[in-house]
């Protein structure tokens, strides 16, 4: 029996055939016809099945001139503009609250692969040549850059041993060198069994042994004693890169996963799988390698283009994917059997995004698609930020960036504390829809401003020294005048990013004690915690800003450092603050725009607004689109809201009502004549249309809740 599994537009037969990841494309666009009723969609695109070798195939085989690049990227902001200036507005406010992006700058490639290097610059890598992949009969470079965040220049570093690194897996070595599996063979875009180092010393590429097996979209995983584990990316097979360059098969752990599949150290030394799929596993590596039995279902999603991040000691955050979901969960893993937990869902539903640990264990949600589309949805980018806080389980809606984040967009945390939001683009699809961003633009996360409401950049807790490279388990000194006021130390693996997946991404808290112009942090206990490598060392102080990051390697053979602190003079007495729980996280400093049903608002001053929303209506036949909203005390909620059809907009009528603490009211936001007339029009001709309306309580003091907002997509 042959079972037909429907991913997001695309579909995979399983049973007997599973192994040679058959397509289907006529169920596929069967699938696409019913999911959205028949209505034509101009600016969407789903393209083929994405999660197979063979779909990514044909959706990646594209490059172009250099005029055809231009031209593309007037159209994404041609496209685009309104709906970035729409979100813009809606989350304007103190960039204490919701932070602040950069210009958008043009770049020499466009950053499907990105990875922060040692030095504190990133890698940046695409593909081959100016005219389509396939036209090339030999594939014997990759556009290459090395960015520097410090003053914004590019330094061309091309792939020169013959080969095209386009779609492979990277991660970084114990060293702090750059490792990566697998890339583009030939005009007929086969895998390649080549693995490469790159040296951030000299900007140079070398080749290392060739794999078993050709790959295209492998993982690239950091093991607890310095070894590489690749999987996927075509073969079943996983391989182990040594500790000397060798390559070794486990040929005893040959498993189907998705391509490009989450995979992360564990703390019992495993190789713990938690997505793309829904069922959870464990990879031994040791030896030829063994799974594990199923550790459970995550959830009934297959998250694919969702993300994952490792925020704490054995703890992942999944969202998104799938049909564009705005749910997360929140896998525990510091036990046999992991625990599943639901924690608040994102302000908007997301795949194609990316998700970014940050310098105080916040995460950050960025780019995607609300649509559901395979890889790219002009009409429904996701331009607003989100910060999701392990402390209190809620999402706080931040500023929305300038341009379109979607397929083949990347984000990465750089060692100041911001966030580098770099390409899209470079498929079939794209092109239809005309869809290239060959650019990039920053973030500064709120924690790096004043919290005043001045929008100035706040005074940051500097680390004077610390020692170069730590072993496991051991005190160490970091030096810094800010010693009385540090709250939390932690250290955050260097990023390597690429198709939503940062494949080694993870926040080691670490504990410490305060003395004169020092503190006395102990090292992550075992290498299972944090695998040997390099790592952004932060100190976050009391008001929650970062300092910028000091780079230092742990591994076992690291010499012990001093551990004694600095004695205080007469004058200069030491502190004892407490030192932070490793799961605690910092909670938000303020208040800021809650997500739909965020329950409570941080402000205690303010009443608390917890709204729902059903994200599909009929809006035209009810001629309003319809929230629920409850306080925690009496308040008056108003709601407004714009319709939203292909670039033009059309204001909805404000609706206020008084809620009382014990029970939800409904608020209906009514369109106007013309709004209604106009979406008449656009349901016949097939143009879609969407609703943003956002609500705000406001008690009897005049106390104001954060603001909600939410998106509605219109149904016929």
């Amino acid at each position: 029996m042959h079972l037909v599994r429907m991913f997001g537009g695309g579909c995979v037969l399983t049973g007997p055939i599973a192994s040679r990841r058959w397509t289907c494309a006529v169920l596929a666009g069967l699938f696409a016809s019913l999911l959205f009723g028949g209505i034509p969609v101009p600016a969407l695109g789903h393209g083929g099945p994405v999660n197979t070798v063979k779909g990514h195939i044909q959706e990646d085989s594209v490059a172009h001139e250099r005029a055809a690049e231009r031209r593309l990227e007037r159209r994404t902001s041609a496209a685009t503009a309104t709906d970035a200036e729409l979100a813009a507005a809606a989350v304007a406010g103190d960039p204490g609250q919701v932070g602040g992006w950069g210009p958008v700058v043009d770049w020499p490639v466009v950053g499907v692969h990105v990875a922060l290097l040692e030095n504190g610059k990133v890698l940046a890598y695409d593909s081959v040549g100016d005219n389509a992949t396939e036209t090339y009969p030999v594939h014997d470079h990759t556009r290459a850059t090395v960015w520097d965040p410090a003053t914004g220049t590019h330094t061309p570093v091309n792939v020169d041993t013959g080969y095209n690194l386009f779609c492979s897996g990277l991660a970084h070595l114990a060293d702090g060198s750059l490792f990566l599996a697998g890339g583009n063979k030939d005009a007929q875009l086969h895998g390649i069994v080549q693995t490469h180092v790159f040296d951030s010393a000299t900007n140079a590429w070398s080749l290392g042994q060739d794999m078993a097996f050709e790959r295209w979209y492998p993982s690239v995983t950091p093991l607890h004693d310095g070894e590489m584990l690749i999987t996927e990316g075509g073969p079943d097979v996983p391989e182990v890169r040594e500790l000397d360059g060798g390559l070794r098969a486990l040929n005893t752990a040959s498993l189907n996963l998705p391509l490009y599949p989450w995979m992360d150290v564990a703390p019992d030394g495993g190789a713990f799988y938690s997505g793309p799929g829904p069922t959870m596993r464990s990879l031994d590596p040791a030896g030829g390698g063994s799974w594990s039995q199923s550790l459970g279902q995550r959830d009934n999603l297959n998250r694919d283009y969702g993300s994952h991040a490792m925020y704490d000691l054995g703890k992942i955050l999944v969202t998104g994917g799938a049909s564009s979901s705005s749910g997360a969960r929140v896998i525990d893993i510091n036990r046999a059997t992991p625990r599943v937990s639901a924690t608040a869902p994102m302000a908007f539903g997301r795949r194609q995004h990316n998700l970014t640990v940050l310098a105080d264990g916040t995460v950050l949600a960025t780019g995607g698609n609300s649509s559901g589309a395979s890889q790219v949805d002009l009409n429904n980018g996701v331009y607003e930020a989100e910060l999701w806080s392990p402390a209190t389980g809620q999402w706080q809606t931040l500023a929305a960036m300038r341009e379109t984040r979607q397929y083949h967009s990347t984000a990465l945390l750089l060692p100041d504390g911001r966030v580098l939001s770099s390409g899209g683009g470079i498929c079939t699809t794209c092109d239809q829809v005309g869809y290239l961003a060959k650019n990039a633009e920053v973030f500064s996360p709120p924690y790096l401003f004043k919290n005043d409401g001045s929008g100035q950049l706040a005074q940051r807790p500097e680390i004077t020294s610390a020692a170069d490279e730590i072993p496991h388990n051991v005190p160490f000194i970091i030096s810094t005048p800010n010693a009385a006021s540090i709250a939390k130390v932690a250290l955050v693996r260097l990023g390597a990013v690429t198709h939503s997946v940062n494949m080694e991404q993870r926040y080691v808290p670490l504990s410490f004690t305060a003395g004169c112009g020092a503190l006395r942090a102990t090292a992550p206990a075992n290498p299972n915690i944090a695998p040997p490598g390099v790592y952004m060392l932060f100190v976050i102080g009391a008001d929650g800003v970062p300092s910028v990051a000091r780079m230092v390697v742990i591994r076992a053979s690291a010499p012990a450092p001093p551990a004694e602190l600095p004695a205080c003079s007469s004058d200069q007495p030491p502190t004892q603050p407490s030192t932070p729980q490793p799961s605690s996280g910092i909670a938000p400093r303020t208040a800021g725009p809650q997500p739909e049903g965020a329950g409570t608002s941080v402000d205690r001053k303010a009443p608390a607004l917890d709204v729902r929303v059903d994200r599909r209506q009929r809006v035209l036949r009810a001629r309003s689109v319809v929230a629920f909203a409850r306080c925690d005390e009496r308040c008056t909620v108003s709601a407004r809201g714009g319709l939203r059809i292909g670039r033009r907009s059309y204001d909805l009528v404000r609706v206020s009502r008084t809620t009382r603490g014990d029970q939800r009211e409904s608020l209906k936001v009514r369109l106007t004549r013309r709004a209604t007339l106009a979406l008449r029009r656009a349901l016949t001709d097939g143009t879609p249309a969407t609703v943003r309306i956002g609500l705000r309580g406001r008690d009897a003091a005049g106390n104001r809740s954060a603001l909600v907002r939410a998106t509605v997509r219109v149904m016929r």
